[in-house]
């Protein structure tokens, strides 16, 4: 992904360039399409907004995952504050549908490996919407996103101390969910 400077980002190029990648940060914190589509939305929006108001002292994908993932942890918190005055709606209608994010098909890769590679793919989503909220926002923006420890720090508020031990956790806990589906894969 490119990061081009300030006086050439036009919200057309934010949008083209960013958008897959705000909607997937946004679908693994949240858990659902019909939240992290609301999310990518507001996102998008602010950024047309404020791109004026982007400098150029970080990357412009930095920017944009911070202003995501705040977005990100205020939807959920919106939605937290909603479940506690609306309990008579059903988990399902909160939570939709949950299915995975795939990338689209490589067409040099038969049709099992397709499938089993989808797979793996929703046994893994399935896996990180397990993880309890605190662990699960280090755990994607750390090892899916691959953002440093210290910048995960300064985007959740968190001490490098707790990043790591949040990360560790996770990691430990994804190994225990993950192990039953890939018996002999997985080493301690």
């Amino acid at each position: 992904m490119f990061d081009p400077p300030p006086d050439k980002l036009t919200p057309e190029l934010v949008f083209h360039e960013y958008a897959p990648r705000i909607y997937n940060i946004a679908r693994r914190m949240l858990g659902n399409d019909a939240d992290a589509e609301d999310v990518t939305q507001d996102v998008l929006l602010q950024v047309v907004r404020k791109l004026d108001t982007f400098r150029g002292d970080s990357q412009i994908a930095t920017w944009l995952h911070r202003v995501t993932v705040n977005a990100a942890l205020a939807h959920r918190q919106k939605r937290a504050n909603r479940q506690k005055h609306e309990a008579h709606e059903t988990d399902d209608e909160l939570l939709g549908s949950g299915g995975p994010v795939t990338p689209g098909r490589k067409w040099d890769v038969g049709p099992e490996e397709t499938a089993l590679a989808a797979e793996q793919a929703a046994v893994i989503e399935r896996a990180i919407a397990e993880l309890p909220e605190p662990f699960r926002d280090v755990y994607v923006l750390a090892d899916v996103e691959g953002l440093p420890n210290a910048e995960i720090g300064d985007m959740l508020g968190l001490s490098l101390a707790a990043v790591k031990s949040r990360l560790h956790r996770a990691r430990l806990r994804m190994r225990d969910l993950l192990a039953p589906h890939f018996e002999g894969k997985v080493t301690p």
